[in-house]
């Protein structure tokens, strides 16, 4: 089984399930152990993961793939009924804020690039013809289909910048109407994924969907986990994938 399965199976425990023994290692605690065992091993792979020499922008995107983490988590599995019920009249559903935000990924790529890119000469703002629509957009599909097309554009936005030379984390660029640089621009990934999975978290407590225990848990393993996809670290993966796959 996939590390991708392994922590969607485990979304879906309750509170038996997280208190049914686990042997491991010659000893017995339970299910819920389990999951805090990976966690810690986890945090493990980060802390050697993050000792290497990676870009700032490598870095800096790393978050965004992390607060992706903490988003999959908490909505993988999510019913099709609440993944389309808005939670009042011109406020959108979880399905249009996924749409939102893989929108929103392929604009801050493009600004972001641009600023890279341009010519002093060039204007700051990059023009507005050259931009997706900040309104949500294909919203078809399940929620696994969803996250995947937010995951696509997560891996495509991390080649495209993910290795920016020093020189260009100061260029100059434009946010609303503040002036800000491309260092800003990068950190804005993770802050937008992360105001959105917070208003997916309203919008289903509105809706009287709450989150069980080991959800929780795998909340905070999968934002760990994103954080090392985002470091490209393969063998923290893989050492991971072993252990869940044991567990």
């Amino acid at each position: 089984m996939s590390l991708e399965s392994v922590l969607t199976a485990w979304t879906a425990l309750d509170e038996s399930g997280l208190a049914r023994p686990w042997t491991f290692r010659g000893g017995t605690l339970d299910v819920r152990n389990a999951l805090y065992w990976m966690l810690t091993e986890a945090q493990h792979g980060v802390t050697r993961a993050t000792a290497a020499s990676h870009p700032e922008s490598r870095r800096i995107l790393a978050l965004a793939q992390r607060a992706f983490g903490d988003l999959r988590g908490q909505l993988v599995g999510l019913p099709d009924d609440l993944l389309d019920k808005a939670p009042a009249p011109g406020e959108w559903s979880v399905r249009e804020v996924l749409a939102h935000v893989v929108n929103v990924e392929q604009r801050y790529a493009i600004q972001t690039a641009y600023a890279v890119e341009r010519a002093d000469a060039d204007p700051l703002r990059i023009a507005a013809d050259r931009l997706p629509p900040l309104s949500p957009g294909e919203t078809g599909g399940d929620v696994g289909a969803l996250l995947a097309r937010v995951a696509a554009e997560r891996a495509a936005t991390d080649r495209r910048l993910g290795a920016l030379p020093p020189a260009a984390m100061t260029r100059p660029t434009v946010w609303v109407h503040f002036d800000v640089d491309v260092r800003f621009r990068l950190h804005r990934f993770a802050s937008h994924i992360a105001e959105h999975t917070i208003q997916c978290d309203k919008t289903l407590a509105v809706l009287g969907w709450r989150q069980t225990e080991a959800r929780r848990i795998v909340r905070q393993i999968w934002a760990l986990v994103g954080e090392l996809e985002g470091l490209g670290a393969d063998a923290e993966l893989s050492a991971l994938a072993s252990l869940a796959a044991s567990l």
